[in-house]
């Protein structure tokens, strides 16, 4: 028989017998419900979880400060309402916080530290002189992956027909441009050179100014350094895979 049933001030209620669960109603509608295997169900007449909340707008919302814990208070999610921020505990160890600035780790809460974004994507690359571009073949793309600042860029340059392009190369056609001051300075690999016109045993490289959006092409030819590689040491097929990482303005 279900009893409701107060002692020592313990007000208990009892649906008794096997598979009998105790539901509470509003206005003849089933809203919560507390099933004999202990599952708890609100707006979900069958529960499949410990706790489970109806779908349809269903939110646990805790006051500023409340814990969702697990297993014990060593290892919990702390939210912090009135400070913004979400903080994931392990150990009794901060390993994370979800701020207005992005994500912080190990208890550092600097906004300057925060990691605020993460993106993939893809980018064409296109050999220039900075005022005329080559035609750039099917084959020439580039992906890149920016992780807060870091951008890495990858792609396979090559050309169909260098156009009117003369004097210096550059690259054009990043995702990001480079961030300024003298520390932002960047250097890139290069490999595949193919079907260009330079004296054997040159290497070449990228390089990228601080507060610029291009990469520039350089060949180790000169007794002093780099001379930036010519349209002319360039045919109309060549090309090249390069790969770059900077930090973003």
């Amino acid at each position: 028989m279900s009893t409701i049933k107060s002692s020592n001030e313990h007000l208990t209620l009892n649906a008794d017998g096997s598979s009998k669960d105790i539901k509470l109603q509003a206005n003849a509608s089933e809203k919560v419900i507390v099933k004999s295997d202990g599952k708890v169900g609100i707006g979900v007449t069958s529960p499949a979880v410990t706790l489970e909340l109806s779908g349809n707008g269903g939110a646990l919302r805790l006051p500023s400060g409340g814990e969702l814990q697990f297993a014990d208070s060593a290892n919990k999610i702390y939210g912090h309402s009135s400070n913004n921020y979400l903080r994931f505990d392990t150990n009794s160890t901060e390993r994370m916080r979800v701020t207005d600035n992005g994500l912080t780790f190990n208890g550092d809460t600097a906004a300057a530290n925060a990691l605020d974004d993460y993106e993939e994507g893809t980018w064409t690359p296109v050999l220039t002189d900075l005022s005329n571009n080559a035609t750039m073949h099917s084959l020439s793309t580039g992906s890149y992956t920016k992780i807060g600042r870091v951008v890495t860029v990858t792609g396979n340059v090559r050309t169909s027909s260098l156009n009117s392009v003369s004097g210096n190369l550059y690259i054009s056609g990043l995702p990001y441009g480079c961030a300024p001051g003298n520390g932002f300075h960047a250097a890139g690999a290069i490999a595949n050179a193919e079907n260009f016109s330079i004296t054997a045993g040159n290497s070449i490289a990228i390089y990228m100014s601080a507060n610029t959006t291009n990469l520039r092409i350089d060949i180790y030819d000169s007794t002093v350094g780099v001379t930036v590689m010519q349209a002319s040491e360039w045919t109309s097929d060549g090309q090249i895979a390069i790969s770059v990482t900077y930090f973003a303005a």
